[in-house]
């Protein structure tokens, strides 16, 4: 069996992992590569015979998550290779797509779709997904088999997340030792402070929503749990009113697991509409807003007028932040109270350590979505890691 890691062994993002035996090829992730440092996007430059061109050579490919970095190639993959990815992330990506200007929908519907630990073959291999906690709902890590070898794919995952509890039971009990270990590193590279938890990132937004009477939350409308957190920190009394897009995503997390979880309810979100501005006035709201004409007319009016009881927290990257042409910054501009609160839906440095110890690689660890794959080896260094470059084939 062969690992490629075609894009992602000095980079975050643009992720795709190809692996192969003499008789069967999958990949996990076709990813595009993340905006440039202004936030322009890439021009797309990888095409992978029997893949995105010529005549199919691919068993199948699973998407790890919805994140573009993870799926972003999904229009130039041709159109008969086999596409899977989670049921809840299919829907929300659906919606996603219908949204943008240059959506693919269609592309989405094809995509075949599986449940945590459902067992799916695709030639000589092998695959079963395990669900993991990311800032993408129903993100997955994927153990393949063939040729009497283990690899976990662990994609994007976290462990300080509502769900992150979870992880390494669901290891020991599932998983064991492995052959190798692909596993992201988007941390290592980034500040070294200690990691803030959902629930303590849900505790102080439940502070200031008593400090501030109206709130706007700039998020990612497909950050699930980071909204879950902010709708239940929002107190009796006050309105937690969204968009009818941000809506219908909350829709299918109701479907999927509204019934398994408070935190994915949403049972007192309400459509904002003109007929209930005086009630939110009158009440106070929490408000998720996104870069738009529509959510600017509200905020401006805020502003104005409520300048001293309103409050923005921007809840995402800092470092989209400093890309010059955001959008984020106008939101931000004129407001007197101004909070960022926000906590990353990668790995720490101990989640990492903690999956390894439980898997226990026995021939090596492979980084990926990381800028410098060798604070790998400074991480981990009682275990073989292999840093390979973009193409190289690695023998398992």
């Amino acid at each position: 069996m062969n690992i490629i890691i075609h894009r992602g062994t000095n980079q975050i993002g643009g992720c795709v992992t190809e692996i192969n035996t003499l008789n069967s090829r999958i990949f996990i992730d076709l990813g595009s590569e993340l905006p440039d440092q202004d936030g322009n996007s890439v021009k797309e430059s990888l095409d992978i015979n029997g893949v995105t061109n010529g005549d199919i050579n691919c068993d199948a490919i699973f998407f790890t998550h919805y994140h573009g970095d993870h799926i972003g190639m999904l229009g130039s993959i041709l159109p008969r290779v086999p596409l899977y990815m989670g049921e809840a992330a299919k829907e929300i990506y659906y919606i996603l797509q219908k949204r943008l200007r240059n959506g693919i929908p269609e592309e989405v519907k094809r995509i075949n779709t599986f449940k945590a630990l459902e067992v799916l073959r695709a030639g000589d291999f092998r695959i079963t997904p395990f669900l993991v906690d990311h800032s993408a709902y129903d993100a997955y890590m994927f153990l393949i088999e063939a040729e009497g070898k283990r690899i976990l794919h662990t994609g994007d995952f976290r462990g300080h997340g509502f769900r992150g509890k979870s992880l390494i039971p669901m290891l020991e009990k599932h998983v064991g030792q492995v052959d190798v270990l692909i596993t992201e590193g988007t941390m290592l590279s980034r500040d070294n402070t200690e990691t803030m938890s959902e629930r303590e990132l849900q505790k102080i937004a439940k502070e200031y929503m008593t400090k501030y009477k109206y709130i706007f939350l700039i998020c990612s409308s497909t950050n699930i749990d980071r909204l879950g957190s902010f709708h239940e920190a929002t107190p009796l009394g006050k309105y937690f009113v969204t968009d009818q897009y941000q809506h219908d995503i909350i829709k299918v997390v109701r479907k999927f697991a509204g019934s398994s979880s408070i935190l994915y309810q949403f049972k007192k979100a309400l459509v904002y509409g003109k007929n209930l501005n005086e009630k939110l006035e009158n009440r106070g709201f929490c408000m998720p807003v996104r870069s738009g004409n529509a959510f600017n007319k509200i905020m401006q009016y805020y502003k104005t007028n409520h300048n001293d009881e309103t409050l923005i927290i921007y809840s995402m990257w800092k470092g989209y932040l400093q890309q010059s042409n955001n959008s984020f910054g106008a939101m931000l501009d004129g407001f007197n109270h101004i909070e960022f609160l926000h906590t990353s839906g990668h790995a720490t440095k101990q989640s990492i350590i903690d999956v390894c110890n439980v898997v226990n690689p026995k021939q090596a660890i492979i980084p990926i979505h990381i800028e410098k794959s060798a604070l790998m080896n400074q991480l981990l260094s009682s275990y073989n890691i292999e840093n390979l470059i973009d193409g190289q084939v690695y023998q398992v």
